[in-house]
């Protein structure tokens, strides 16, 4: 069986473990008590493995991608990885044992502009059978990512031919799914622990439910809390940082199998690269948040003219910093009058009178209130926006769309009142087509010049777009701002700093289909204006396609890579680099094995 294990251990990927998988805890000197004592698999888990040794292995050697990739066409090479998978899917079986189940899979995810044609997908139950995974992935040289509601639009996903792990069904072996904390002597806050695969809309529930409160949520419920934290997902609170600024103890599995713990009393370095790790840490267990005595949201909707707010720097600061929470949205061309538009569906021409300017932007606030100030009014559940799963207009199509999605906003009332993490918007995955997402940051100064010149630049991409060929290069344009936080990579991030900084982050969002003319040149157009001003990349929306973004990355984040790299070696919980992809190995480089 030694021989076996041994011979297992072949080159997959470019990839070569040069040490044995399992270390001694005590070898890591200031970390003994980040190990998590496991011990051995409950009898009724063990009861169901039925593990078989492997006979064949010639079938597994060498890369399963890139051979001879000059010789054959896309369409070849990814048959070529197909055929060798189903050799590798038998000794991956014969590895892990009966649960959990692996399978190859063709991947497209939420809004269908990642497609992985083949991987291994697999969906684990329990702590020991991520271990299996694990452990059967280093003996194959493979690489591990998770993943959860599949909501990210860029390359963070797993390398074609390697194993996906889905976390959505893991259920804690020592406590329940979701958990209250009460504070203590350590911690004087209420904490909150959830599985990494548990959904918002669940986590809200349980919350709300248990008198406790977030200040900060995404745009949607349908994302999980480790997908949250992993990339650093952002709200636009004012004074709140993104889900990673919460994050104050977690629980993963890393590259040895061995379930690991660390907290911000014990691990504060370690847990300011681990609370944005982008999956590089290893599988994410649980994760416990510090949270708040729950809240009342007074919720506002009203429209403001896009040219007296947003080329008023001064207005946009005041509107911005004075409410809790502040969602501009801009939907291009939809001012045009009754008359405008018949005009425009009979000929196709622009009306010479219109402007971005006398657009008009839905501008949502949230406000927290007492009990008297909510006097007679009914605390309401979360509401779903009136948009068929898409922020742009819903099912209308062309230039129109605009106004079809003002006049869906309109339907919503002026005033409600929510719990707080009841209060945020909530959208639907699209119903109508696909609509993507790429967003940018840029940090805030205390004057708002900055988000006033990116956000006029935007505008006025588009406004020419649509002057001259009648098009427009996004349907939504969403700018959300929030707090800054300690943390190496996320985007809002105290060491990413410029003159007069409001320690606050501008995120620049717009949505279109991904094949909408001039979509991708814009977001490109726009990176390009402000690279000397330390623009970079939400982690999850699309960026890759841009130009030169590794290296605007690495020059952004600067020492913030090292020491997120420094971090993640002293933690010891990837010594093989097999939580990367190709993607962020171009970021950040190979592992130094050397002091393993």
């Amino acid at each position: 069986m030694n021989l076996l294990i041994l011979t297992l251990a072949v080159c997959y990927c470019g990839l070569v473990y040069t040490k044995p998988l399992t270390h001694l805890e005590d070898e890591i000197t200031g970390l003994e008590n980040s190990f998590v004592q496991l011990g051995d698999e409950p009898v009724d888990m063990r009861a169901r493995r039925s593990v078989r040794r492997p006979t064949i292995l010639s079938e597994i050697m060498g890369p399963l991608h890139r051979r001879n990739v000059r010789a054959i066409n896309e369409y070849q090479r990814s048959d070529a990885v197909y055929v060798r998978m189903r050799s590798l899917l038998r000794l991956l079986r014969m590895l892990i044992g009966a649960s959990p189940s692996v399978e190859i899979y063709h991947y497209v995810n939420w809004d269908k502009t990642i497609i992985i044609d083949n991987l291994f997908y697999t969906l684990p139950k329990t702590i020991w059978e991520v271990r299996r995974v694990i452990r059967a992935a280093g003996l194959l040289g493979m690489r591990v990512r998770a993943t959860g509601a599949g909501h990210s639009r860029s390359p963070l996903y797993v390398d074609e031919g390697n194993i996906m792990m889905d976390v959505r069904a893991l259920e804690r072996h020592d406590g329940p799914r979701m958990e209250l904390h009460q504070p203590t002597p350590i911690r004087n806050y209420t904490t909150l622990t959830a599985m990494t695969g548990v959904y918002e809309y669940d986590l809200n529930e349980f919350m709300v439910s248990n008198h406790v409160t977030m200040l900060s949520q995404p745009l949607n419920v349908n994302e999980t809390f480790g997908g949250m934290v992993a990339a650093s997902t952002h709200g636009s609170t004012w004074s709140a940082p993104t889900y990673s600024g919460y994050v104050r103890e977690m629980r993963l599995m890393d590259s040895s199998g061995r379930l690991r713990r660390f907290t911000i009393e014990d691990h504060p370095n370690i847990m300011k690269a681990a609370i944005c790790n982008l999956g590089m840490f290893g599988i994410m267990y649980d994760i416990t948040i510090e949270v708040y005595p729950i809240v009342i949201a007074k919720v506002t909707n009203q429209f403001a003219n896009l040219g007296d707010l947003i080329y008023d720097n001064t207005k946009l600061r005041d509107t911005v910093t004075s409410n809790f929470l502040t969602e501009i949205s801009w939907f291009p061309f939809n001012s045009v009058t009754d008359q405008e538009a018949t005009e425009y569906e009979q000929d196709g021409r622009i009306p010479a009178a219109w402007n971005a300017k006398r657009d008009l932007v839905w501008l949502r606030t949230i406000n927290l209130v007492n009990e008297s100030e909510l006097g007679d009014n009914i605390i309401q559940p979360a509401i779903f926006l009136p948009t068929n799963g898409s922020l742009s207009g819903g099912n209308v199509v062309g230039l129109l769309r605009g106004r079809a999605a003002v006049n869906i906003a309109r339907k919503l009332p002026s005033t409600s009142y929510h719990y707080l993490v009841d209060g945020f918007p909530v959208i639907l995955p699209p119903r109508f087509g696909t609509e993507t997402s790429a967003a940018f940051m840029l940090s805030i100064d205390n004057q708002f010049i900055r988000p006033a010149t990116g956000l006029q630049f935007i505008i006025e991409e588009a406004e020419t777009q649509i002057k001259t060929n009648g098009s427009t290069p996004l349907n939504a344009l969403l700018p959300r701002f929030f707090q800054n936080h300690e943390c190496d990579l996320c985007p809002g991030n105290h060491d990413i700093t410029i003159p007069d900084d409001s320690g606050r982050t501008l995120v620049i969002d717009f949505l279109a289909p991904p094949a909408q003319y001039g979509f991708y040149p814009t977001a490109r157009k726009f990176v390009e204006r402000f690279e000397n001003e330390k623009v970079r990349p939400h982690w999850a929306k699309r960026h890759d396609n841009i130009p030169g973004i590794v290296d605007i990355i690495k020059n952004v984040y600067g020492n913030n890579l090292v020491h997120f790299q420094d971090m993640k070696k002293l933690a010891r919980v990837d010594h093989s680099d097999m939580f990367m992809n190709s993607y962020l190995l171009a970021i950040f480089g190979r592992s130094d094995y050397s002091s393993y």
